[in-house]
């Protein structure tokens, strides 16, 4: 083996704050998506893929393709997100053999609904701390650190624009919205679908529990990280369903 090339002092504390900024920035940009929407951020990478997506409905290998995750982890999610009526996957008629997921009209509610609160969240985390010129190193720096697979998706999902000119259009990683779209109208959708939303996610919980799944297998198949939070999201539903007697205590 050849001799090991340590880090200089400059580049151990670029890697360090680097690595620091790698930890704090996705966690700062995916905390109000679970606590407001229940959702991960690779979910809402899922949703908002399908948002952009002729029909709303992608392949299960473009759409993993499309949101930068494995098929594996695809699956899990999507399968979270069938459950709240958001996702729908059929069999894809033309060759019988791959699997589409459609973007539903309530999840498509549910994008347009939270998706200027995620933006304001990215924007004021990242955006707000950098001028112009540091915008520009960054892009370089993403660039050249990433393999060219990932860039090159990148660079053709989301061509690089004119700034001024696009500077309203060009936010990246939101949903499309039709022209036609009412905002208000999708609103009240989400609104008219969350009880019954809400009842169907309560009642599969306390199936769970009632089967003898622990609560660890039940934040598995919720998306959430451990059982404290899915022992949370059971009790916020009771408390909007108060008149429901659980069985599986």
């Amino acid at each position: 083996m050849g001799q090991t090339r340590w880090l200089t002092p400059r580049e151990e504390r670029v890697w360090r704050l680097f690595a620091a900024a790698l930890v704090y920035l996705p966690d700062e940009v995916e905390a109000p998506l679970q606590r407001d929407a229940d959702l991960t951020h690779f979910g809402y990478a899922v949703l908002s893929a399908l948002s952009e997506a002729p029909g709303r409905a992608l392949r299960m290998s473009d759409l993993a393709y499309m949101a930068q995750g494995s098929r594996s982890r695809l699956s899990h999610v999507v399968a979270n997100l069938e459950r709240r009526g958001w996702v729908r996957r059929e069999r894809d008629t033309a060759d019988g053999r791959s699997n589409i997921a459609t973007l539903t009209d309530v999840g498509y509610a549910k994008i347009v609904a939270i998706a200027p609160s995620h933006l304001a969240t990215v924007r004021a985390t990242i955006f707000d701390a950098l001028g112009a010129q540091q915008l520009d190193e960054l892009e370089g720096i993403c660039m050249a650190l990433l393999p060219p697979e990932i860039r090159d998706r990148q660079t053709r999902r989301h061509p690089r624009q004119n700034d001024e000119r696009h500077q309203a259009d060009d936010v990246g990683a939101r949903p499309h919205i039709e022209d036609t779209t009412d905002v208000t109208d999708a609103l009240a959708r989400v609104s008219a679908a969350r009880a019954d939303i809400d009842l169907t996610e309560l009642q599969l919980i306390d199936s769970a529990r009632a089967q003898g799944q622990t609560w660890e297998q039940i934040a598995a198949a919720l998306g959430m990280p451990d059982r404290r939070q899915a022992q949370t999201r059971f009790r916020r539903l009771r408390e909007r369903w108060p008149e429901y007697e659980p069985t599986g205590l």
